[in-house]
């Protein structure tokens, strides 16, 4: 938040900056996605742990049967 803070004192004139400050010549420039994108950091996806399997057994077995029966239903409709 505070880079949103800043960037809202240059751009009503209350920052104490020498020159035109890079964040606001990319609002400027190239909007506001462009200024938050180049503000944070890509987020890190979750690492897993032993405690929280990615796959249960029993989910993957659920989710075989539904694809199966998903493409049944699309081969029923081509015929």
């Amino acid at each position: 938040m505070t880079g949103y803070e800043a960037l809202r004192a240059q751009v009503l004139g209350l920052g104490r900056t020498n020159g035109t400050p890079a964040g606001l010549l990319v609002l400027l420039g190239q909007g506001v996605a462009a200024w938050m994108t180049r503000r944070s950091p890509a987020p890190q996806p979750p690492q897993p742990t032993a405690a929280s399997p990615l796959v249960d057994q029993r989910q993957a077995g659920i989710v075989r049967v539904l694809a199966s029966m998903a493409l049944a239903v699309g081969k029923e409709a081509r015929a």
